[in-house]
């Protein structure tokens, strides 16, 4: 699986609608509106005909036209503009290859390129920013692989099968403590430990890697399918519109809560249990080879929200 990139990407099928319907709307208000406005104008040509003395009939055919002109010329402009700026920009990138409104189809832009019209893609390893050292060359964060406990709450980095020890009441005053969007987090802190405890994945592994994800559930892709984390679709859960990148389609989920326990059960099954299809160890080290393939930065990153995390263990309890 491929790190899905917080939101600024055009995997929504809403944003694709979006952009269609407002591409249609200024093609049509392009062409009605100086319609309107020339035949508002002709008819205020005949009553000055027939009344030559209204001085400002020939001020309002004046305005008219020009208004005309003006809203005619508007859409062409915000196409050229798009044009210009091509995939330099996420929205110009979307715009311009978003293709008609009413349907699910959209435009999905190379994963390597997404980007904001403020930061520069090459910065960016799939939405995790790079840093570089003196001599420009591109270096990651190293892991912190302390094991930590505070009472009788567990993280260790170097085996995130052992869970936790939270209560669902425990981890949203943690998150609560946390702030921020954290707290987005709160309104599933029962289906993050029942996942938890049935199927021995770390909650704070769990989170780590969702907030990376979904940027703390605020992607599209977690919006509009559940789909905290970039999981694949499937045969019991398929994309339902939900977007694709190189790697496939993310899957649909009806609801956080089912999401959490798949996730949960796919990590366990595949990931974190020897003799797994894709178990390397159970570490995110391990996870990364098959989860996000190439994604250097993913295990330093995940660990990183999770350390956060459990450092606001020790303001509740």
């Amino acid at each position: 699986m491929e790190l899905l990139v917080i939101s600024n990407d055009c995997s929504s099928p809403v944003l694709g609608s979006l952009l269609s319907v407002l591409r249609d709307g200024l093609n049509i208000i392009g062409i009605g509106v100086p319609i309107l406005l020339i035949v508002m104008a002709s008819v205020n040509i005949v009553r000055m005909i027939r009344n030559p003395d209204d001085n400002k009939g020939l001020s309002r055919i004046k305005n008219q036209f020009m208004a005309a002109a003006i809203v005619f010329f508007v859409p062409m402009f915000v196409n050229v503009l798009m044009q210009i700026l091509g995939s330099n920009t996420t929205l110009s990138e979307c715009w311009n290859n978003v293709k008609f409104s009413g349907s699910s189809t959209y435009y999905e832009i190379d994963p390597m390129k997404k980007n904001s019209i403020y930061n520069n893609p090459d910065d960016y390893e799939h939405g995790v920013p790079k840093e570089t050292n003196s001599e420009g060359e591109y270096t990651y964060d190293a892991i912190d692989g302390t094991a930590r406990q505070i009472g009788d709450v567990v993280w260790d980095p170097n085996n995130v099968t052992k869970i936790s020890n939270l209560t669902a009441q425990q981890l949203a005053a943690v998150l609560n403590a946390h702030g921020g969007k954290a707290k987005n987090f709160i309104p599933y802190a029962s289906a993050l430990i029942t996942a938890e405890q049935k199927y021995s994945v770390n909650v704070f592994f769990l989170l780590g890697i969702q907030a990376l994800e979904s940027g703390w559930n605020t992607s599209a892709i977690a919006k509009n399918c559940n789909n905290l984390g970039g999981v694949r679709s499937s045969k019991k859960h398929p994309s339902n519109g939900c977007g694709s990148n190189s790697g496939g389609g993310f899957a649909y989920f009806s609801s956080v809560n089912e999401f959490e326990d798949y996730h949960a059960s796919l990590l366990h099954n595949n990931y974190l249990t020897p003799g797994g299809s894709h178990f390397h160890g159970p570490t995110p080290q391990g996870v990364v080879v098959d989860y996000c393939p190439g994604c250097t930065s993913w295990p330093s990153s995940v660990t990183k929200i999770a350390n956060s995390l459990f450092d606001d263990v020790s303001k509740v309890l």
